[in-house]
């Protein structure tokens, strides 16, 4: 496997860069294969879909498709893999950011559940709740 950087990737998806970004789109397509994956850790995921919402503006559809996309490729592998498509399931439907529901699977999977937070927004959805309420 090749560990991706989250510049990498957000070269990839922007194609903002007229020097990276082809360079990148190169590498992806001849350097990547099923026998030599690309590998984004769940600390270079999360980071990419922030850039991608603060670049573009990325709607929750386009990004939540986007992460899907990731997770079907067949030259690429997810770490925490199975966390990631819990935490995009929830992504979808409710009405916290990616990271959050992201933090909450890791805990859980962790044992550590609930997931206490100051984030309002995350606490209207389950495993959060807020530092106010009893744990």
């Amino acid at each position: 496997m090749i560990g991706l950087d989250t510049n990498i990737l957000a070269r990839y998806f922007l194609d903002d860069d007229p020097l990276w970004s082809p360079r990148v789109a190169q590498f992806f397509h001849e350097r990547l294969s099923t026998s030599r994956p690309g590998f984004i850790n769940p600390i270079t995921l999360v980071e990419l879909v922030w850039v991608l919402r603060r670049k573009t503006g990325y709607d929750r559809e386009r990004l939540a498709s986007l992460i899907e996309g990731l997770i079907s490729s067949d030259r690429l592998v997810i770490g925490e893999a199975d966390a990631v498509a819990r935490a995009l399931a929830s992504f979808r439907t409710g009405t916290a950011g990616f990271a959050d529901y992201f933090i909450a699977e890791l805990n859980t999977a962790a044992g550590a559940s609930p997931t206490v937070t100051l984030d309002h927004a995350a606490a209207k959805n389950m495993p959060f709740i807020l530092l106010s309420q009893e744990v």
